[in-house]
């Protein structure tokens, strides 16, 4: 089974960066304030010409993941555009008013999918049910969710990850993100079943190319 390094990256300059160590994917997106926005459509030739498998984050706006029908139309183009300029992955989640996953605007994305890798993100984490939520998300196609374990980082949400490893039987990537470093890795690595891990690897504010080759390292390695 190969294990994959995602690497998120906030701005071009990160991915001139980190190019060279050739991680499985980038989560390519902006404003990392706010937990990542779609970025900037119009840096993505730059990014896809580095050889990388670019996936943008396709989320309109700040807070929660319950979209008009103006900002699903919105979150449509951004994915045409995704196409066009031949990345090879999208990230996105959208949830109803109960907090569940929104199967029928998810489904009107999934269709524009096709030849995509898909990922569902952190939406997941504000879940009521995240059990039933991983069931419907592995229903409509998802290659993998990106999660913390429905807490502030991974450490805390160890647990409740390799709860959600053992309950999607293989059926669905179950990706470790926030606050994954190096420092903590192995514990996550030790669970063979888990085959993707994410990290902006951020130390003390800024991107650092030397914790994204431990992390890479230790990923190959382990």
């Amino acid at each position: 089974m190969s294990r994959n390094f995602e690497v998120c990256s906030f701005n071009i300059n990160d991915i001139v960066k980190v190019a060279p160590l050739k991680p499985a994917r980038i989560e390519f997106c902006q404003n990392k304030g706010v937990g990542g926005l779609t970025p900037n459509l119009n840096d993505l030739d730059y990014a896809v010409s580095t050889g990388i498998s670019i996936h943008p984050i396709i989320r309109p706006r700040e807070g929660n993941f319950i979209y008009s029908k103006k900002e699903i139309d919105k979150m449509i183009k951004d994915i045409e555009i995704c196409k066009e300029k031949n990345c090879k992955g999208v990230v996105f989640g959208i949830l109803d008013h109960t907090f569940s996953v929104d199967i029928k605007k998810c489904k009107k994305l999934m269709s524009l999918c096709d030849g995509l890798s898909t990922t569902f993100h952190m939406a997941f984490d504000k879940c009521k049910n995240p059990i039933e939520s991983m069931r419907k998300i592995i229903d409509l196609g998802f290659d993998r969710i990106l999660t913390s374990g429905g807490k502030n980082n991974v450490m805390d949400g160890l647990e409740f990850i390799e709860k959600l490893v053992d309950k999607s039987d293989d059926m669905i990537s179950i990706m470790p993100g926030s606050k994954l470093r190096s420092s903590n890795i192995e514990l996550f690595l030790k669970n063979n079943r888990i085959r993707d891990f994410h990290s902006s690897c951020y130390i003390n504010g800024k991107f650092s190319i030397e914790e994204a080759r431990l992390i890479n390292t230790k990923i190959k390695n382990f």
